[in-house]
């Protein structure tokens, strides 16, 4: 092939775009992607198992509402409607569906009341007994006595009474 400046003949040369260098860099990237892909190719599908719940130790189980449901009034209701609002909806929404503001950043997710069948399925004491001490293996914190939020224990059985009146199915 002839040079259009000089007109002496040119010998044909590979002719790449990017250097060698460049290459090797990309070659290692590609892998480590890959390795990557595979590695955690699963984990959309881990964060969606489902979370067992562990159960209540057997005195809570047993406890009862002290709190009778049929004599609330609305101003209760109310009343423990804006405490939910301000310590439970962000992550459990405001509607009981578990899609809080805070949710979506939650590997496990929160729990969602007004799934049908879901608080009809779970006794006042086990209830108690999350709120109380929290959920291990999630981000569900204690609520009880002594805890950061320091809830006594009649603003846990109220929460529970609002929580069913509110969102059961």
């Amino acid at each position: 092939m002839q040079s259009p400046w000089t007109g002496k003949k040119r010998r044909k040369e590979a002719h790449f775009p990017i250097s060698t260098s460049a290459i090797s860099f990309n070659s290692l990237i590609t892998k480590c992607l890959f390795l990557a892909l595979v590695l955690y190719s699963d984990l959309p599908a881990r964060a969606e198992e489902p979370h067992r719940i562990p159960d209540a130790p057997a005195d809570f189980l047993a406890m009862k509402n002290p709190i009778d449901a049929g004599q609330v009034d609305k101003t209760f209701l109310k009343k423990t409607a804006r405490l939910y609002k301000r310590k439970c909806s962000n992550c459990h929404g405001e509607n009981g569906d578990g899609k809080g503001s805070k949710a979506e950043f939650f590997q496990i997710k929160p729990a969602a009341f007004s799934k049908p069948g879901y608080l009809k399925q779970r006794k006042d004491g086990q209830l108690f007994w999350i709120l109380k001490n929290g959920s291990p293996g999630t981000e569900m914190e204690a609520k009880g006595p002594g805890s950061r939020d320091n809830f006594s224990e009649e603003e846990l059985w109220s929460l529970i009474v609002y929580i069913r009146s509110a969102f059961t199915r």
